[in-house]
């Protein structure tokens, strides 16, 4: 792939981070894509093959995006607290300054899990290993099921991008998980 195509490609995926962030999936067409991107739709066919494609590439796109994020920071420290803090804290900030990837992350969600497909499945088994790698962070000090307490971090940190700007901060939001962390 040459340099113009790939700068194509990644305008057509940033189109579709746009369009997906802001609506559902099933109200988000490939012209609506095609406006944004400023391209010809069938120029987005050449890339990717269907809608739901282009879904699976932009979801992977800002997915990989967030665990780098989340995970990068946390899993060289061994003391609980500091890691599961920096892991909060690399998630908050992750929300603060990519707001419309974890959107487009979250918005999906009760469609990857209900939806059969190669592109669901896939976004589902991405999805469900993150809240596991979550659960591993939490797992040390945590004497229940981690796995419900990482499907409930997971669940209010990225429920929390769909509200509008302002109307729930991100310091709330993390103080009110470490101190449910502390107890």
């Amino acid at each position: 792939m040459t340099v113009r195509q790939n700068g194509v490609r990644e305008s057509i995926l940033e189109a579709a981070k746009m369009a997906f962030s802001s609506k559902s999936y099933a109200d988000v067409s490939m012209e609506d894509i095609a406006k944004l991107a400023n391209v010809k739709k069938p120029l987005i066919y050449y890339y990717f093959p269907s809608k739901e494609e282009l879904f699976k590439a932009t979801w992977d796109e800002a997915f990989h995006k967030l665990e780098d994020k989340v995970f990068g920071i946390s899993e060289n420290d061994n003391k609980y607290v500091r890691k599961a803090k920096a892991f909060l804290r690399a998630y908050i900030d992750f929300l603060r300054n990519d707001r419309q990837s974890l959107r487009l992350i979250e918005r999906e969600k009760t469609r990857f899990y209900s939806e059969t497909g190669s592109s669901w499945e896939h976004i589902k088994t991405e999805y469900d290993g993150f809240v596991n790698r979550v659960a591993d962070v939490l797992s040390t000090e945590i004497d229940t099921n981690s796995k419900e307490y990482a499907r409930a971090i997971t669940d209010i940190v990225g429920s929390s991008a769909l509200l509008p700007e302002g109307q729930m901060s991100p310091d709330t939001i993390e103080l009110i998980i470490i101190k449910g962390l502390a107890k």
